[in-house]
């Protein structure tokens, strides 16, 4: 709205000026200045800001300006501050044409590497040395003769994944089955525990690991189907780690498994994944902890020895009943 009145006030004013005084030629600035001042007058700053464009210390700057040629009964007239006479650089012509010639044979070639060569072709040709600084001004000087296109690298498109809906919630058991991985070090060895949780009954799956690859996942997701008490599950809940890409994606696809993947840096979308992890460090790592590194077959056993009594033993509070994963899949099951 407001830049559409700065238009109208700008015609009436080229208009009233064109019919009073004929010998005064005013250029477009001193004309925007007077307009910006006369519509601040009269609408205010902030419209003024919104038509035209600047900032509120311009337009008072402005303003201040205009009201002093007022009292002096003078034009508030645009008065360019570039010096009239001003020194120009005066460069031997062998020596311009060598940079030009150097900066376009070796495009962004650095002053510095060009001082190199400069000196030599000075001294052969008998002239006199010039400085990095210089170089650069020259550079500076014949920049619309030495502009180089850059080459435009397109980044490689990241492949979109499925991520987890807000309100997704597993009703039935063996729908969606959550996964994650732990690391863990001694004596710059790495190993780790992928841990594979349902998420309506909280049945488990762990089993340790030297392999962080897509592949060991996808053998480690075989083995937990065949211990899980389903045929199949039809979701499978992840981070986007690289160990369920790959080789772990193609076993999903080749399936017909749904892969929803977590939003990056929001851990709390597989929150039962993240709280399965704490459990076995503070249950079983802390006292079997020292197997993984020393003997890891000894550690899988005992692992699946924590697994049956925590699946079909150990009571969760999280159902008000105190049963069991394996008594609440039994339930759930009854219930279709």
């Amino acid at each position: 709205m407001y830049k559409i009145i700065g238009q109208l006030i700008n015609m009436r004013y080229l208009g009233r000026l064109h019919k009073s005084v004929q010998p005064i030629e005013l250029n477009e600035k001193t004309l925007r200045l007077n307009q910006i001042c006369e519509f601040g007058l009269k609408y205010g700053y902030k419209a003024t800001v919104d038509a035209f464009g600047i900032s509120k210390s311009t337009y008072y700057g402005y303003l201040k300006m205009y009201k002093q040629c007022a009292e002096n009964g003078v034009l508030f007239e645009f008065k360019s501050t570039r010096p009239h006479n001003f020194r120009r650089s005066k460069w031997n012509k062998k020596i311009v044409n060598f940079i030009i010639k150097m900066r376009t044979d070796h495009a962004n070639i650095g002053k510095n590497k060009i001082k190199y060569y400069l000196d030599e072709f000075c001294k052969k040709n008998g002239l006199a040395c010039i400085s990095t600084g210089t170089i650069q001004n020259i550079i500076n000087s014949f920049a619309h003769k030495l502009r180089t296109k850059k080459s435009i690298v397109k980044a490689k498109r990241r492949e979109t994944v499925l991520r987890k809906p807000k309100q997704y919630k597993a009703s039935k058991s063996g729908e969606c089955l959550a996964l994650d991985s732990m690391e863990f070090r001694r004596d710059g060895k790495k190993l780790y525990v992928v841990v594979a949780v349902d998420d309506a009954t909280n049945l488990m799956y762990a089993e340790a690991t030297t392999s962080h690859t897509s592949r060991a996942t996808t053998i480690i997701l075989t083995n937990a189907h065949n211990y899980l008490p389903w045929e199949n599950f039809t979701t499978i809940l992840t981070d986007n780690g690289s160990e369920f890409a790959k080789d772990f994606s193609k076993y999903l696809i080749d399936n017909n498994v749904v892969h929803y993947h977590t939003c990056p840096k929001t851990p709390k979308q597989n929150a039962r994944c993240e709280r399965l992890n704490r459990i076995i460090q503070d249950e079983f790592m802390i006292k079997h902890g020292n197997l993984l590194f020393d003997d890891l077959h000894l550690f899988n056993r005992k692992l699946k020895a924590y697994l049956h009594w925590y699946n079909f033993k150990r009571v969760h509070a999280r159902y008000s009943n105190k049963m069991t994963p394996f008594q609440r899949h039994l339930q759930l099951t009854s219930m279709v």
